[in-house]
């Protein structure tokens, strides 16, 4: 075993959704953010897409994941 005093690890996952009904408001949010190139927040306090971010937490789970993926951000041995 290796002792480990801190690990951090960013986890991305990608969802497909289908026959979906959304709020214009919420459609036209994700479709801004796709043409500025910006990514929706769903867990910062200053949320550009606020109705987006909403939504899109309220409608994907983890669990509908079809693939994830774990990068490494740091890891540090346990003196």
């Amino acid at each position: 075993m290796k002792n480990i005093k801190d690990l951090t690890v960013k986890v991305t996952y990608e969802v497909g959704l289908g026959d979906l009904e959304m709020p214009i408001e919420v459609y036209n949010q994700i479709i801004k953010a796709d043409e500025n190139g910006d990514k929706i927040e769903t867990m910062s306090g200053n949320r550009k897409y606020e109705e987006a971010a909403e939504w899109l937490s309220q409608n994907i789970q983890e669990r509908d994941c079809m693939e994830w993926k774990a990068e490494v951000i740091e890891i540090l041995e346990a003196e």
